[in-house]
């Protein structure tokens, strides 16, 4: 038996992770990691196999760049170190840089939206959150071969990255954070909107605002702080 299928999209989906190439070294007895494996393919695309086993899964390459860094405190303090500075200069507090060391990270968290958001809407899953104590707490979306969703199931003016602002501020405020800053990371260089997208609210706390009109726990400040947080990064292709 082929150790992949492919799929009807042109796609391999290998069947184990133990083949998947990007994820072979890693800890894939994670408990974060073995919840992605429920998220499946239908029967009749890929047998049925796990998304996360596809050759285009960012959160197969999400896995790969991030969670060996749980447990190599010198690699997680070196790379994450250089990706806030690179994205969020003068933005987070001297303090989070401190707290790299020990940052904690949490993949794929499942996040409600604010309670006064009047549009029904489930649970919003970032694909990863790193938490420097209480200093900041960093909101990661990831892209590869797919761009930012300009529209939610139940909202077709919400896009991904209000989204984002949304329930992250929201978290944010519930748990004490200091400073929130929101990363689109996109892997290899895919012909996709994820910049584009950024750059409508990057900067632009009026756009923000506007989005969220309901979040009267905002401030203006509030709100300038935000835009000022947004970021874009390309990252190379682990797979190609």
């Amino acid at each position: 038996m082929s150790e992949f299928v492919v799929s009807s999209s042109r796609l391999r989906v290998w069947r184990r992770p133990e083949d998947h190439p990007l994820l072979r070294q890693t800890d894939t007895a994670h408990p974060a990691f073995q919840g992605k494996l429920a998220d499946r393919f239908p029967p009749s695309i890929a047998e049925g196999l796990p998304k996360v086993l596809s050759e285009g899964s960012e959160d197969a390459r999400t896995w790969h760049y991030f969670s060996p860094l749980l447990n190599d405190e010198p690699q997680r303090t070196r790379i994450l170190t250089q990706l806030i500075r690179q994205s969020f200069f003068g933005v987070v507090p001297p303090q989070a840089f401190k707290n790299i060391a020990a940052a904690e990270m949490e993949f794929w968290p499942k996040l409600p939206a604010p309670p006064s958001r009047p549009q029904r809407e489930g649970d919003f899953e970032p694909d990863l959150l790193i938490k420097l104590g209480k200093s900041a707490v960093i909101f990661v979306e990831a892209r590869c071969q797919s761009g930012i969703s300009e529209f939610t199931n139940f909202d077709r003016k919400r896009d991904q990255v209000i989204r984002l602002f949304d329930v992250g501020s929201w978290y944010a405020s519930q748990h004490g954070f200091d400073c929130i800053c929101l990363l689109v990371l996109q892997y290899g260089d895919a012909q996709i909107n994820a910049r584009k997208i950024v750059n409508r609210y990057a900067g632009q706390p009026e756009a923000i605002q506007k989005a969220l009109p309901y979040r009267q726990d905002l401030t203006e400040a509030d709100f300038k702080r935000l835009a000022a947080a947004l970021a874009f990064v390309r990252w190379p292709d682990p797979l190609f």
